[in-house]
């Protein structure tokens, strides 16, 4: 392959790439451990002697073979390069092979072990002994997008070698990968399944479906089983609430009963996705539980938790047990379902599907792809027009959009909203995530607060778990002056979903209810974090003008406010006193204009 030597300016000093380095076209392979994390935990020392052994029994006398090199080994993967792009396909089909046959054998050598391994020809810079650039972040990246014994290919890697291999794959689309600016074309390389599809029974839904096993006691106090079954069935509960899960009974999971199960052999005999599990030991003054939720396709652990509370007040202490599991389970299930639904081809899309693929692509706030969010939300609701999902979604998706100041028409976008949220209530007035939309929309958008207040009330009772009613219930009560409890709901709505791909909106609205609580210095932490996650949102440039404003930091705001006018060049401080600005009392509204005509934004 083509080689060119760089300038010494050319050098990436952060790598420790030389100016004796070369750009190089090559053949990157990144192979990546599943559930090292959950392996580890129960067996380090085992879990690391297992992995070099695989590296010295497999992965080195196959690279040989087919003329590779080993870069790197990590605790938990390998970085390898190879100057044929059909020896590194095969590399990866001839190393997933192996594991695969390991597991039917008596003694697995490798027990556990499960890579997801990524192929990406590109040019790289390497120094002799490693490689750089942004070719071998593509091939990490891509890793990532894959499931556990499988294989993707880069585009260019796939038409380097469709002929000679003959390969079946399945078109992933366009990837964004984090941290990569552009989307990548992809595509999964079909192999035989590691567990047989067949026994499976089918579910009567698209949703993403859960089991909840009994919590096994390890303090063996029988009044203790009692403690536990509580927390469980108030998990189920919890979980159920949401509408975005189907939770089996837990009368189907009590047949498991209590101990380490193998989550595979619950998702063949229940036919569900995922699993959740977990111990209990209550001492004298604390409890202690651990949970773990597991992919039953691969036996992956997706989440693993454990928690610590005094129990002085029982039933206090099981309330903030099953906060604290539910919590972690629907940002993760969320997670792995999204990742999931963005390998589908489009035309397989379900209904779910194309709601993820809509949340995927808002998340980014590009208005070409916010755009083509609704497009996906209104094919959900043609393929199903009884799921609440999408309707709900398409009412926030022009709450941003007017918010972001996209709106030509604001009347009548706030009138789809309003269809949007009104139909999605309709079709289930017990749907939290509904009502909480339809709250939003009648507070943000028509200045209805005492409806919308009763709503998000609503929303919060049936589903306690659900962040999005809490953050939109702590805007609206933001917006009327009740600056004390809209803290705390806010503040409750982060803790409910951390790891929410939307989590720089909740900084957002937490940044404006530190500022209505004269918390200025507060609220430009938040800001400034919401900003770093998320560039582009134009309501959390407002929260730093006023902030800075608030705090006597005149070139601060002026600088906010010149990146608001960069993304929004029809801004006016009038306009948007008129059309947007959400607050109740006029003392609080002009106190918000006028702190953005302090930083120097035209009136």
């Amino acid at each position: 392959m083509s080689q060119s030597r760089i300038s010494p300016a050319e050098t990436d000093v952060a790598t420790g790439a030389n100016v004796d380095a070369v750009r190089q076209l090559t053949c990157v392979v990144f192979a990546d451990m599943a559930g090292y994390s959950a392996l580890t935990s129960r067996d380090e020392a085992g879990t690391h002697r297992m992995w070099m052994g695989f590296v010295n029994a497999v992965v080195r006398p196959k690279t040989v073979a087919h003329q590779g090199t080993l870069i790197r080994t990590f605790g938990d993967g390998i970085l390898l390069r190879f100057e044929s792009a059909s020896a590194a396909v095969q590399w990866a089909l001839e190393v997933q092979d192996v594991i695969k046959s390991a597991r039917g054998d008596a003694i697995n050598a490798f027990p556990g072990l499960a890579l997801r391994i990524a192929v990406h020809i590109c040019e790289a810079i390497s120094d002799g002994t490693d490689i750089y650039g942004d070719g071998v972040n593509i091939t990490k990246r891509l890793q990532d997008s894959t499931s556990p014994d499988g294989i993707i290919v880069s585009e260019e890697l796939y038409h380097a070698v469709r002929k000679s291999l003959g390969l079946e794959v399945r078109n992933l689309g366009f990837l964004n990968l984090k941290n990569i600016a552009d989307p990548v074309r992809a595509y999964e390389v079909i192999q035989r399944a590691a567990l047989p599809a067949a026994g499976l029974p089918s579910l009567s839904t698209d949703l993403p479906s859960i089991a909840v096993l009994p919590l096994q006691n390890l303090g063996g106090d029988p009044d203790d089983s009692y403690f536990s079954d509580g927390v469980v069935e108030d998990i189920i509960v919890s979980l159920s609430a949401l509408k975005e899960l189907f939770v089996i009974a837990r009368a189907s999971a009590l047949a498991f009963g209590t101990g380490p199960t193998d989550p595979r052999e619950v998702g063949r005999i229940l036919g569900v996705r995922y699993v959740l599990q977990g111990t209990l030991r209550r001492s004298n003054t604390r409890i202690r539980v651990s949970t773990t939720l597991s992919d039953t396709h691969t036996g992956e652990t997706l989440h693993s938790e454990r928690s610590e509370f005094s129990h002085s007040d029982l039933f206090e202490a099981q309330d903030r047990i099953v906060e604290r599991v539910v919590s972690r389970i629907a940002p993760n299930v969320r997670a792995s379902e999204r990742t999931r639904a963005l390998r589908k081809p489009p035309d397989n899309f379900t209904a779910y599907d194309n709601c993820l693929k809509a949340l995927d692509l808002m998340a980014s706030l590009d208005k070409a792809r916010f755009d083509e969010a609704l497009t996906h939300l209104d094919r959900a609701i043609d393929l199903d027009p009884n799921f609440v999902m999408p309707v709900a979604y398409a009412a926030r998706w022009h709450c941003i959009y007017i918010g972001q100041g996209w709106a030509e028409d604001r009347a009548a976008l706030t009138a789809r909203a309003r269809d949007y949220a009104s139909r999605a209530v309709n079709l289930d007035r017990q749907n939290a995530l509904a009502l909480a939309a339809y709250g939003h929309v009648k507070s943000y958008l028509e200045r209805d607060y005492d409806s919308a207040i009763v709503f998000l009330d609503r929303a919060r009772e049936l589903a306690p778990s659900h962040a999005l009613a809490w953050i939109n219930s702590a805007a609206a009560l933001s917006y009327v002056g009740r600056a004390e409890e809209a803290l705390t709901h806010a503040e409750y709505a982060v803790r409910l979903s951390p790891h929410d791909p939307d989590i720089y909106m909740y900084y957002d609205v937490l940044s404006g209810v530190y500022y209505w609580n004269g918390r200025y210095a507060e609220g430009l932490l938040w800001a400034s974090q919401a900003r770093a996650l998320n560039g582009s949102y134009t309501s959390n440039l407002r929260q730093m003008i006023v902030n800075h404003a608030a705090l006597g930091q005149a070139r601060e705001a002026q600088q906010a406010a010149a990146e608001l006018m960069r993304l929004d060049p029809e801004f006016r401080v009038s306009v948007y006193g008129r059309d947007h600005c959400p607050f109740q009392r006029d003392e609080a509204r002009e106190q918000f204009l006028s702190h953005l005509i302090e930083a120097g934004l035209p009136e």
